[in-house]
């Protein structure tokens, strides 16, 4: 396996597997924030990396991949210096966090694309369809293993209690809250040492200034645009991407509500998280063998039925751990979905649009979810109004999910007559 995709694997796991994930929306209020508050952040967030994901995806093409990945690692040790040091309660906690979720979304747009790019062509030609399925499929299994740490570890520095018995002092919550991004700062070096390393590729042609460069990054914009839009393979995978991926991460997002709506206790939560990693480290040679064996219709044929079957669980709810073990196909439903779509979006892309492709991926995605998770607020608000409920209330809550299956049943339904209308399969071995 080439250097750049063994680094790309540990960019990815110190990159994403964040101690501060099991604790996060607690984290945010225990800083000082409302919940109004938290919502704002996290828009900020995914406007912060709409905006910024296609231009960086560009001049990764055209600046260079590696610089890219190192901008971003660089964002990411200042976004948890000052996550650090702002103080708890403070008067100026929610506008450092605002700072913070915008240098946050303005990592993830840099590394978007280029990490993987660097990767993917540093196999040779003749083995990608061999070795970038092995890539991927240890990526899946580190980054289970990651979040099965993270989830853990994260969990445990957070609570005070558990802190003060392990380490024999008394810690109140204002210090230990904080110990969660102390360990993310250090995996944020890590990052940033690992990017230092990565190889940059070798391109051959004349050397341009940086006002040609930046004119080039926008042509390439839209030429890999023109290319996506007029390849029907490429197309119907973003398409497909989008649909499938928004739904299941509002899933994620509403996840804890769904667990105490069926009585499960708070403190199980975690152990969920960690179940589903587990799951998913042991499914992860599945995956690869399904990229080799089956076609890229069986395989997102597959995706779609785990995610129906979820939601069709979510709309008709069971009590207990049972409802929870039901959601297992949703609950791995996003790593089958992330392991094939980057197989085959890699397969049909050229080299040298290749990040600005794949930013055209992350893109099209991070919109999808985000229009959705408004949708979702509207939604609840009317529905509120409907049944004479407060917003929060768990029955609200319970009559949304019941129209889940119904938009994800039209969404397929969509991208059967465009891929109709295109009368080409998604990929070439189909």
């Amino acid at each position: 396996m080439p250097l750049n995709a063994r680094l790309f694997i540990w960019f990815r796991l110190l990159f994403n597997c964040r101690f501060y994930y099991p604790v996060y929306t607690i984290l945010f209020l225990d800083f000082g924030l409302n919940m109004s508050q938290f919502a704002l952040l996290n828009v900020t967030w995914a406007i912060s990396i709409v905006c910024l994901d296609l231009p960086a995806g560009a001049l990764a093409d055209v600046l260079g991949r590696k610089r890219m990945v190192i901008i971003a690692a660089s964002l990411m040790v200042v976004e948890m210096m000052a996550f650090a040091c702002v103080p708890v309660g403070g008067p100026w906690v929610f506008y450092v966090f605002l700072i913070n979720r915008v240098i946050s979304g303005a990592a993830e747009a840099f590394a978007s694309g280029a990490d993987e790019a660097l990767a993917y062509d540093s196999i040779p030609l003749a083995e990608r369809a061999v070795v970038w399925p092995q890539v991927m499929g240890r990526l899946s299994r580190w980054m289970a293993i990651g979040f099965i740490a993270c989830s853990l570890i994260g969990a445990f520095v957070y609570d005070a209690d558990s802190m003060s018995r392990l380490l024999g002092v008394t810690l109140s919550k204002t210090t230990t809250l904080k110990f969660p991004i102390y360990l993310c700062a250090l995996t944020a070096l890590g990052a940033l040492g690992v990017a230092l390393s990565l190889q940059e590729a070798k391109h051959e042609g004349p050397k341009l200034g940086f006002a040609e460069k930046l004119s080039a990054s926008l042509s390439g914009i839209r030429r890999a645009g023109w290319w996506i839009w007029s390849t029907p393979a490429a197309l119907l995978l973003l398409t497909l991407g989008f649909l499938l991926d928004s739904i299941v991460r509002l899933f994620y997002t509403v996840a804890s509500n769904y667990y105490r709506y069926i009585e499960i206790a708070e403190a199980s939560f975690g152990i969920i998280s960690v179940g589903g990693s587990v799951l998913a480290l042991l499914t992860s040679s599945w995956m690869e063998w399904l990229v080799k064996k089956r076609s890229a219709t069986f395989n997102f044929g597959l995706v779609i039925v785990m995610v129906a079957w979820g939601l069709l669980v979510l709309a008709n709810p069971i009590k207990g751990w049972p409802g929870v073990a039901m959601l297992i196909p949703l609950l791995l439903s996003m790593r089958f979905f992330q392991f094939f779509l980057s197989h085959y979006l890699n397969e049909i892309t050229d080299s040298a649009h290749r990040a600005t492709v794949l930013s055209f991926k992350s893109l099209s995605m991070n919109l999808a979810y985000g229009t959705l998770t408004l949708l979702f607020g509207w939604q609840t608000a009317f529905l509120s109004g409907q049944l004479g409920q407060k917003n929060e209330d768990s029955k609200v809550f319970a009559v949304a999910l019941t129209w889940w299956p119904w938009w994800f049943a039209g969404t397929m339904v969509v991208y059967a007559v465009l891929k109709w209308l295109k009368r080409e399969r998604v990929v070439s071995n189909e």
